[in-house]
């Protein structure tokens, strides 16, 4: 039989081994959570309109879901004509050193947050409000993101994300304020083909869709449109090769210096992503206020430069 001090000494233990477990919970409890949010067709057409070159390289598998922190890529060079004719006994031909260049970069963070008073939750179901916030966020962080892979941004490593309008080197052009014309559209598309390259889509901004809409009207019916496989149909440049060339209006290009197009081959472009938009939850805070965050990591490298045009500094064409 027990004594009653063994009793007491076991209840003692015991009590003191739930107030560590109760502490324990509580420190779990406290910590962020995440959620991956969901890419409903919802969500999907809005990126299309407020990210519309973002959704497209998606829709081209060119966003990647990547392992680390750290990405690797391939940059490509100019191909090396060493293919040949021989004889039928002729000796093979030395093989030209292929041009590769390895590239590092490191993911970078990308995060709109959300913050609500206590004070303006009360009478609001809680989860309906975040449902809307998040739904915003996440549309704001594909819209930066579209706009980080037209314009790059940031002004150190940790952040600088390089764009196309940066890294488009080899096929540029600058019309100093004069309209853009089907000659110099097809000139472009004729110095790329040369670099073999087989441009998929057009992105420019406002101001020269509207030029593009009366350079293309003639050859097209008013609703002759194409269908690029994203729920949206869009006015095409057809292109000396015959090829319909779709035109993507994008509101993210920078348009201070005049309008802006780039004419783009997409396996050019890759997107890694650590983190798709996710929704982080709980988030400690010291006021009275529920605070989170949707967040993405993430990194993009134009990995062939040299089969993309890209058209700056378009002004508006004569009345």
């Amino acid at each position: 039989m027990m004594k009653m001090d063994d009793i007491v000494s076991k209840v003692a233990s015991n009590s003191a081994e739930i107030a560590e477990l109760k502490k324990t919970f509580q420190q779990v409890s406290d910590y962020p959570s995440a959620m991956q949010l969901e890419y409903s067709p919802v969500l999907q057409s809005k990126t299309f309109e407020n990210a519309p070159l973002l959704r497209y390289l998606e829709s081209k598998g060119q966003v990647l879901d990547n392992k680390a922190a750290i990405v690797g890529y391939f940059k490509e060079q100019p191909e090396n004509d060493d293919v040949a004719w021989i004889g039928e006994l002729d000796n093979i031909p030395d093989a030209n050193a292929e041009q590769i260049t390895e590239v590092t970069d490191k993911m970078k963070a990308l995060v709109a947050p959300i913050e609500v008073s206590m004070m303006s939750q009360m009478g609001n179901t809680y989860m309906d409000l975040l449902a809307r916030r998040q739904d915003k966020k996440f549309i704001e962080v594909n819209t930066k993101t579209d706009k980080a892979i037209l314009e790059g941004t940031g002004s150190n490593t940790s952040k600088d994300f390089k764009g196309i309008s940066s890294t488009i080197t080899t096929h540029t052009e600058d019309l100093k304020g004069e309209p853009i014309t089907e000659s110099i559209i097809d000139d472009m598309l004729e110095d790329l083909n040369n670099d073999n390259s087989n441009p998929d889509v057009m992105v420019c901004s406002y101001d020269v869709a509207k030029q593009l809409k009366s350079i293309v009207a003639p050859y097209r019916r008013f609703n002759d449109k194409i269908d690029i496989g994203l729920g949206h149909r869009v006015v095409a440049y057809e292109s000396m090769m015959g090829t319909e060339i779709p035109i993507l209006i994008d509101r993210n290009w920078d348009t201070t210096n005049g309008g802006k197009m780039a004419i783009l081959d997409s396996t050019t472009l890759e997107v890694r992503r650590l983190m798709p938009p996710t929704l982080i939850t709980d988030l400690p805070v010291n006021k009275l206020a529920y605070k989170n965050v949707v967040a993405a990591f993430l990194t993009m490298l134009t990995n062939g430069e040299f089969k993309d045009g890209l058209i700056t500094g378009v002004g508006d064409a004569s009345p």
